[in-house]
Parts: structure tokens; C-alpha cells; sequence
């Protein structure tokens, strides 16, 4: 036998085990991470009710056209005082809070806007409204229309309340409940027309604060029925100011929209309803 022949086998046993303890130890997953940190699942959170930061300029009436909302029930929320005063910059809910959700502070952080505060009028008492608001909307588009309010002194009651045609002129667009723009009905008219009140009221909101609305007027009637006129060229009632029915308050205009017209709201509780189902035939 050659000198060390011996160690030949020897060598290749000690090779064949080495590669297979390598090979056994990578094929092994490593151990888990014991210090590895525990991530928690995020805990849901109710969302907060919607709120609306008053702009210079804003009255609860015009908030309350924005929004849909009954002005009054909007005061009760956010606990303001009877002049339904409201500041620059103060969050009004929109919608009743949790109980356990805090309520705005009543007391501003800001002093009250001086030109721009909130009207109120003396409170008027109105019985129950006619069943005609329940009356199903009408289509929205009108073709062929004749001119409307062409009777300026026809006159209609609902409740206590008489109402007229706020202009003469051919009936644009009806209302529905669907969409922007069509909370009320669009009526035409000529630049410099005159605008007439639809019923006793009071100015409660002039400005042009509303997008979509252009140079709005809002009238108060009484506790459940306000008006809006919107895209006129000329305000010219003011705010506060107590007005009659057939009284000028404005002047046609194409403010906010793409040509001379009336877009008239009817808002009973806060909520749209269809002008003609009001307004005399």
C-alpha cells in the first residue's frame, strides 16, 4: 500500500458529512422573532357630525338654503341665542350630535360681524299649511311653455299667507328634487325686469355668498316658509327691511348663470317643494 493511502477515504468521509450538516442547516427556517413588535388593528372611530364654519357674510337663513336645512332646527343644534347671531368663523353642526359629542362653544372667539348679522323677525304666526305641497314634482324640462304670472294680481292662499308670481315670463325649467339647480323653478325675463316679493316678508338674507345663486334675496314669511330670487343684476331690498307682497326687491339678471332669468324657491321647513303647487295657476 503507497505511504498515507489511508488517509484518502478518510478525507472524503470528512467532506461528505461537512456538506451535509451545511446543507441540513440552511434547509432549516429560521426561529421566529420574539422581540418582533405586535401590530394592533386601528379601532374605529365614529365619525363626527358635519359642521360648516361661518363665512363673513353669512346669515343662518342663507346656511340654511345651502344646506337644506330648517334655519330653526339649526339653532336649537348649535344653541344660539333667539336673534339666531352667529360669528365669523364659528362651526355650526348641521346635523344633531351624539350625546356624547360636546357642543360648540357658544361663546365666539371673534366678535360678531357688524353689517352681517343675522335678521330675525318678528314671529309670525301661521296655521297649518295647505296639503297642495305634497303635490308629486313635475318634470323638469318644459317645452312650449306659455309665459307664467301673466295675471300680476292673481293672487293664492296657503294657510295665512297669499302669494303672487315674483315675475311674468316664460317658464324656463320646473322643479324637482333631484339635482343641483332645480330645487326651484326658472322663469325668463329681460335685464332690469322688476322683481316682486311673493308674499309679506322679511329680508333675511342680500348677497351674493351662495355659489350657483349669483345676487341672492331670501324672504322670511313666517316660521315654516321662506323665499329665494337669485341671479339678479340689482338688489334692492335690504336686509331687514319688512316688505308686502307685489313690493320691488330686485331686478332680473344673469348673475351666477349663463342668461337673463329668475330662478324662484320655494322652502317650507327648510325643505324645497314645488313653487307651482303655491303660486296661482
Amino acid at each position: 500500500m503507497p505511504k498515507n493511502s489511508w488517509l484518502a477515504p478518510t478525507l472524503v468521509a470528512l467532506l461528505m458529512t461537512g456538506c451535509a450538516s451545511v446543507s441540513k442547516k440552511e434547509a432549516t427556517p429560521p426561529a421566529p422573532n420574539t422581540n418582533a413588535v405586535k401590530t394592533e388593528k386601528p379601532k374605529l372611530t365614529q365619525a363626527a357630525p358635519p359642521t360648516y364654519r361661518v363665512k363673513a357674510g353669512d346669515t343662518l337663513y342663507s346656511i340654511s338654503v345651502r344646506f337644506d336645512k330648517d334655519y330653526r332646527e339649526l339653532a336649537k343644534i348649535n344653541n344660539l341665542d333667539e336673534k339666531f347671531t352667529i360669528y365669523v368663523d364659528q362651526q355650526l353642526r348641521l346635523d344633531t350630535a351624539d350625546a356624547d359629542t360636546p357642543a360648540p362653544a357658544t361663546v365666539p372667539a371673534t366678535k360678531p360681524i357688524p353689517s352681517n348679522k343675522p335678521i330675525v323677525a318678528t314671529p309670525i304666526k301661521d296655521p297649518t299649511p295647505s296639503t297642495t305641497v305634497a303635490k308629486k314634482p313635475a318634470e323638469t324640462v318644459v317645452k312650449n311653455t306659455p309665459s307664467v304670472g301673466t295675471n300680476v294680481q292673481a293672487i293664492s292662499k296657503s294657510g295665512s299667507l297669499t302669494w303672487s308670481w315674483p315675475i311674468t315670463g316664460q317658464l324656463l325649467k320646473r322643479f324637482s328634487s333631484e339635482g343641483v339647480g332645480s330645487k326651484g323653478i326658472d322663469i325668463a325675463g329681460k335685464r332690469g325686469d322688476i322683481v316682486k316679493a311673493s308674499a309679506d316678508g322679511v329680508v333675511v338674507y342680500a348677497g351674493e355668498g351662495l355659489v350657483g345663486y349669483g345676487k341672492l334675496i331670501i324672504l322670511r314669511h313666517n316660521d315654516e316658509y321662506i323665499t329665494a330670487y337669485a341671479h339678479n343684476d340689482r338688489l334692492i331690498a335690504s336686509e331687514g327691511q319688512r316688505v308686502k307682497l307685489g313690493q320691488t326687491i330686485a331686478e332680473v339678471g344673469s348673475t351666477g348663470t349663463d342668461r337673463d332669468k329668475l330662478h324662484f324657491e320655494i322652502r317650507y321647513k327648510g325643505k324645497p317643494i314645488d313653487p307651482l303647487t303655491i303660486l296661482p295657476n
